[in-house]
C-alpha cells in the first residue's frame, strides 16, 4: 500500500506543480496582454498628440498668411458709427436683399438687440422668417447675402419646410449673424 500511496502522492505533487506553473503562465499572459493593450493605447494617444502638435506648428508657421487674411477681412468689414443703430441697419439691408430677390419675409424679420464683442469685432444675429419662396429664389438670396458689399453676414441656423402639398413653396427660418466694427471712419490725410 505504501507504493500506491507514494505514487499517488507523487502524482498529486506533479499535478500541483503543473497547476502552479499553469497559474503563473496565466498570470504572466494576462500581465503581458494588459501591458500590450496599454502600450497600444499609449501609442495611439502619442500619435494623436503628435498630429495636434504638427497642426499647431503649421498654424504658427503660417502666421503671416493668417494675419494677412485677417487684415483683408477687417478691411472688408463694415464700420458702424457710435450713434448708429446696428439692428436697424441690418434689418434694412436684409429687407432690401429679400425684396430684390423676391424672398417673402413680411414681418418675419427681426434683428436681435444682443451684440457680442469678439475682440473688437461685434456680432449681431438677425432672424429671418420666409414664406412661400422657391428654392432658386432662396439660394439667390443667400448668395446675395454672402456677397453683400455693405455687410458681412453668415448663416448660422437654417430651417426649411414645404407648405402643405406644394413642394415648390418653401417656408422656414434662418439666422444671419452680422459682423461689424464699431467706431468712426478714420479721416483721410491730405498732403
Amino acid at each position: 500500500m505504501t507504493t500506491s500511496g507514494a505514487k499517488s502522492r507523487r502524482d498529486r505533487m506533479i499535478v500541483a506543480a503543473a497547476v502552479v506553473v499553469a497559474l503563473y503562465a496565466l498570470a504572466a499572459l494576462l500581465w503581458f496582454t494588459g501591458r500590450g493593450a496599454a502600450w497600444t493605447r499609449a501609442r495611439k494617444a502619442y500619435e494623436k498628440e503628435l498630429k495636434t502638435v504638427q497642426r499647431e506648428k503649421a498654424l504658427i508657421r503660417d502666421r503671416g498668411l493668417w494675419e494677412e487674411r485677417a487684415e483683408t477681412k477687417r478691411l472688408r468689414m463694415p464700420l458702424v458709427g457710435e450713434d448708429e443703430m446696428p439692428a436697424t441697419r441690418w434689418e434694412r439691408i436684409v429687407e432690401r436683399l429679400a425684396e430684390q430677390y423676391h424672398v417673402s419675409v413680411g414681418k418675419g424679420l427681426k434683428a436681435q438687440q444682443v451684440e457680442e464683442d469678439h475682440g473688437g469685432v461685434w456680432e449681431m444675429p438677425v432672424e429671418v422668417k420666409y414664406d412661400n419662396t422657391s428654392l432658386q429664389r432662396l439660394v439667390e438670396f443667400l448668395y446675395a447675402v454672402n456677397k453683400a458689399e455693405d455687410a458681412m453676414m453668415d448663416v448660422r441656423e437654417m430651417e426649411i419646410s414645404v407648405r402643405g402639398k406644394n413642394v415648390g413653396a418653401l417656408n422656414g427660418k434662418l439666422v444671419l449673424t452680422c459682423a461689424y466694427l464699431k467706431g468712426e471712419e478714420p479721416e483721410e490725410e491730405t498732403k
